[in-house]
């Protein structure tokens, strides 16, 4: 048995398609995706279309990630004060208006974890931040993984949400992050999956790194003018993509550092684009 496992999309249909595509190929019985689907790359139509496509060809689970969560926060209030121009929100703003009253029930149809049970096999938890919030962290080498292992009635658990890749063990319980398909940190920009293997009653993780045409995503994200609308926080996720490089909190922790050291201000929504601007001058990103 295999099961292909994928998290934080980000609207990275390429990415997300060469994840698929390999799992495909090494025989994937089944496919969980942790959330974060949408938001940050262009055409988020063609990744929720592909995903639609799955969940009618194969057996497949999904959660909500924070993205997600943000979409319907908007659409049921609208007090986010998102703007297009805006390295702030930009992205998201764009990102929403690229949805469907189909996307936004299916992300409102979607609990924020859930287990799966196989006979024959310990149980498998699975989340996007942690079981019981979509931007709760489990950091790998924290005490909060090893409690979360100590304490959990399963043999697995599978996250994503920080986009790096590993795994954790504690008393024969263990814990995945299986990275990021479409904004992957690390590994030059290769998009990042993981596969469960099930074998005589135990799973077992692989970790998977899969080069891809990182030109098409970035290829998007200017084609769908996500790239003018979205200013210095387009720039990040291109040089991400292209890298693997993520300077994307460095640069809002200074944005913002600056907002409310000249202004007393602490919303990172409404930070204006010159302390955007000043930030990326300093770190050195817009040369």
């Amino acid at each position: 048995m295999k099961i292909g496992v994928i998290s934080d999309t980000h609207s990275n249909y390429h990415g997300l398609k060469a994840c698929v595509d390999h799992g495909i190929k090494e025989g994937a019985d089944r496919f969980l995706f942790l959330g974060d689907y949408v938001s940050d790359c262009g055409y988020p139509q063609k990744t929720m279309n592909l995903l639609y496509e799955l969940k009618d060809s194969y057996e497949c689970s999904f959660i909500k990630g924070n993205r997600e969560e943000y979409m319907l926060d908007y659409k049921d209030q609208g007090l986010n004060h998102w703007i297009i121009p805006s390295s702030a929100t930009g992205s998201l703003l764009y990102t929403f208006e690229n949805l469907t009253e189909r996307d936004f029930d299916f992300f409102r149809s979607l609990p924020i974890s859930g287990r799966m049970s196989i006979s024959g096999y310990p149980d498998v938890l699975y989340c996007h931040g942690s079981m019981e919030h979509t931007k709760g962290v489990l950091r790998l080498g924290s005490q909060k993984v090893t409690d979360t292992l100590k304490s959990m009635d399963a043999g697995v658990i599978l996250c994503g949400h920080s986009h790096i890749q590993g795994t954790q063990e504690y008393q024969g319980k263990k814990l995945m992050n299986v990275g990021s398909a479409g904004v992957p940190y690390f590994y030059e920009g290769n998009a990042q999956y993981g596969i469960l293997h099930g074998e005589k009653g135990t799973w077992e993780e692989e970790l998977l790194q899969i080069d891809y045409d990182k030109a098409l995503a970035v290829f998007d994200l200017h084609d769908s003018g996500l790239y003018e609308k979205s200013n210095i926080w387009a720039k990040l996720v291109e040089n991400c993509l292209l890298t693997g490089i993520d300077r994307s909190k460095e640069c809002l922790d200074l944005a913002l550092k600056l907002y409310q050291d000249l202004e007393g201000k602490t919303e990172w929504s409404t930070i204006p684009e010159c302390y955007w601007q000043e930030a990326a001058n300093v770190l050195g990103l817009l040369g």
